[in-house]
């Protein structure tokens, strides 16, 4: 479960990755480019079948500002590959 959970944060938002915006204030892009922005949920669905997603919340960085699409759904097999992504 924690190998799938690296697979699909490193695929999503790998370590060191700054999104950029051409928003005068980047408060919101400097937000969605730290890891810890983000809830995370990993579901079990059979031996070898984990869906992992990703959806953030803004109010970790002072914002209240909605996102409607930030987020990310992966299926992972057991051998780490990611099978989809929506």
């Amino acid at each position: 479960m924690l190998a799938a959970l690296e697979v699909a944060m490193n695929e999503f938002l790998p370590a060191g990755t700054e999104i950029t915006t051409t928003d005068p204030d980047k408060r919101v892009a400097q937000c969605l480019s730290k890891r810890s922005s983000y809830d995370t949920h990993v579901l079990q669905a059979g031996e070898d079948l984990f869906f992992v997603w990703f959806s953030p919340d803004l109010s970790r960085c002072g914002l209240n500002v909605p996102i409607l699409d930030g987020g990310a759904v992966y299926a992972i097999d057991a051998r780490g590959r990611i099978l989809d992504r929506r």
